[in-house]
């Protein structure tokens, strides 16, 4: 299967070998791409072990109602301890598709990154509900009903 983070690459060689320990990130985009498929995979453990403990909330269920179907990286910037990934992730929520922008920030304590937190910005992806034949904005090409509407 391919990387739910929009890689391109197989999850067992993507985000899938940091999200099963078998490897940590080597940079911030890297995180947040596998912090993005904890979300889809619903994997909440993997979410608070990646969250610096000074900014992790008490409840880090992810909201089952919500269908994550896509993610683009608009901006990455990197230093020696900090970074910041500007993201744009659609989601499907009670029949609607909509998106979340945001600008994370991570810090990076004793070789390892810690997402801690980040600023809601105004989303690009204008929410919409699918017509009978549109395509799945998920980039999958197939008609939304037959892809991520199903």
């Amino acid at each position: 299967m391919l990387c739910p983070c929009s890689s391109g690459v197989e999850y067992q060689h993507c985000c899938g070998a940091y999200i099963d320990g078998k490897a940590l990130p080597e940079y911030a985009e890297q995180l947040m791409r596998s912090r993005y498929t904890a979300y889809v995979l619903g994997k909440a453990d993997y979410l608070a072990q990646t969250w610096h403990r000074d900014y992790r909330p008490v409840d880090l269920e992810p909201d089952p109602a919500l269908q994550w179907i896509g993610l683009e990286i608009l901006h990455s910037e990197e230093a020696a301890a900090t970074a910041t990934v500007e993201f744009e992730a659609r989601l499907l929520a009670h029949g609607k598709v909509d998106a979340l922008h945001e600008n994370s920030r991570f810090v990076r304590e004793q070789g390892q990154w810690w997402y801690t937190d980040g600023d809601m910005l105004a989303a690009s992806f204008q929410a919409w509900k699918p017509g009978r034949n549109e395509r799945c904005p998920c980039g999958s090409g197939k008609k939304y009903k037959r892809c991520c509407g199903a």
